[in-house]
């Protein structure tokens, strides 16, 4: 007597497990899931773009909106820093996943159609050809096969003839273009797997921070990075960069128009090991690090002022000071001026410097020095030194932003595997064409593409063409 397996319950719980898996198969290897993974993903990147542009820290994200309702579920969801949040990443293996069931599922019967076709045509196979045709011949089946051979060897093919099997008498002729525009597709997927493959890869290894550095002669050996909970700590680069110079370019309106900063990698010792110019698209890569030109900043307080001082026999010299520190000089006589102060509109005068005068016994006087008026210290204070005001120099901190990205090399190599799988996927087909002559003097011809049908639909009619002509 057989026993049901559902009164067994080892076998049911079995069952009932296998049940789970295939379910759970099944749906990672359904493009159903596939479409609202990407919907969420786009939705994602699009959040991601105006949530916390400026990349503030939390605590003034916490200043500005802690006593909303809503702040819970904005940490949850971690939408200060969305790109490297857990469900943004969470979404992102899902992807892979499903990407790898349906790559599973599907491949090896495309390896199958690709690497081992059915080069003899039977009639079951010729009822799921489109293009087929039937004619009648005289020829025995092996001349008759070399004539079909003969035409689409003419037509670019590379034609095979094979003999039937057991007591098949009949003579096959089997040909194929493009059988590896079948794995267009997948190289697409593959490229798919190293581009998440960086992202993922980024994100768990990766590290990035910003900094500002003063433009003359400033040097950093770590960055700033944003801990989870948005307060910034230091990360060493485990050597030093120098920043030389920044220059800011500005149009003649006076809106910039570019900046690039100079920079020199310092090994042991102080000795430089790298110099280069950043701008922006154009880092400089050291030791894993990549280092981007961000942004700038203006210090007026370290500002210099570009001042021509005359003695009374007319001799001039020209003096850089800034404002504040460095910004002395000394005369032959021991006279000292400092600049002490600057506005760029004294009393609708224009841009003027405070000046500070110590003569050599100590006595001090404050006077100022107007751009606009460039004779006019020289003609009215009777001193045996004239300033003149020939500009300004502005000080800048240049902004940049670091990163260590090892999944780099991932993704680019997933963006080369995608641009090739998509011309293979969108330029190049898999055309094949059989063709079976009888010992009853029936030649049977089928041809299939398994996309763009227009072109072998032109390939096709010209073949036919060409087997009635001839008169197989």
């Amino acid at each position: 007597m057989s026993v049901p397996a559902a009164a067994l319950p080892g076998v049911a719980l079995r069952r009932r497990d296998r049940d789970f898996v295939d379910a759970v198969w099944d749906a990672f290897a359904s493009l159903r899931l596939t479409i609202p993974l990407m919907f969420l993903l786009a939705a994602a990147c699009t959040l991601g773009t105006f949530a916390n542009p400026e990349n503030r820290p939390m605590t003034e994200i916490r200043a500005a909106i802690g006593d909303a309702w809503w702040f819970p579920g904005y940490l949850f969801f971690e939408l200060n820093d969305l790109f490297h949040s857990w469900w943004f990443m969470l979404l992102l293996v899902v992807l892979t996943l499903n990407l790898t069931a349906c790559t599973i599922e599907r491949l090896p019967r495309i390896f199958r159609i690709a690497l081992r076709p059915e080069k003899r045509l039977s009639d079951p196979q010729l009822r799921g050809i489109k293009h087929s045709l039937r004619l009648k011949t005289r020829a025995p089946p092996v001349q008759a096969a070399a004539e079909v051979a003969a035409l689409l060897r003419a037509r670019g093919f590379e034609p095979e003839i094979l003999r039937g099997e057991g007591d098949d008498a009949s003579s096959y002729v089997f040909a194929e273009k493009g059988r590896y525009s079948r794995f267009g597709v997948w190289t697409v997927h593959l490229s798919l797997f190293l581009i998440l493959a960086g992202a993922l890869t980024g994100r768990l290894l990766g590290m990035e921070g910003i900094i500002n550095v003063p433009m003359d002669g400033g040097t950093f050996n770590y960055i700033f990075r944003k801990a989870g909970d948005g307060s910034a700590f230091k990360q060493p680069l485990g050597f030093t960069v120098r920043v030389d110079d920044f220059r800011l370019l500005k149009y003649v309106n006076g809106n910039p128009r570019s900046f690039e900063s100079d920079l020199t990698v310092l090994g042991p010792a102080g000795k430089a090991l790298e110099k280069q110019t950043i701008k922006v698209g154009e880092p400089l890569v050291h030791g894993g690090w990549t280092f981007y030109q961000a942004s700038y900043q203006a210090d007026p307080s370290h500002d210099r002022m570009k001042l021509t001082v005359t003695d009374a026999t007319g001799k001039t010299a020209t003096q850089s000071l800034r404002l504040g520190k460095d910004g002395e000089a000394t005369m032959p006589d021991g006279v000292r001026f400092e600049v002490t102060g600057y506005t760029d509109d004294f009393s609708h005068l224009g841009p003027a410097v405070q000046i500070a005068r110590t003569a050599p016994d100590g006595a001090k006087t404050a006077f100022w020095v107007f751009e606009k008026y460039p004779d006019f210290d020289a003609d009215n204070r009777g001193d045996r030194w004239g300033l003149r005001l020939d500009g300004r120099d502005a000080y800048y901190f240049t902004g940049l932003q670091v990163a260590r990205d090892p999944g780099y090399p991932f993704w680019l190599a997933g963006c080369c595997v995608l641009f090739l799988g998509l011309g293979i996927a969108f330029y190049t087909s898999h055309r094949r064409l059989w063709a079976r002559a009888s010992a009853s003097g029936e030649l049977v011809v089928a041809g299939a593409a398994h996309k763009n049908q227009a072109a072998f639909e032109e390939v096709w009619n010209d073949l036919a063409a060409a087997l009635r002509k001839a008169g197989a």
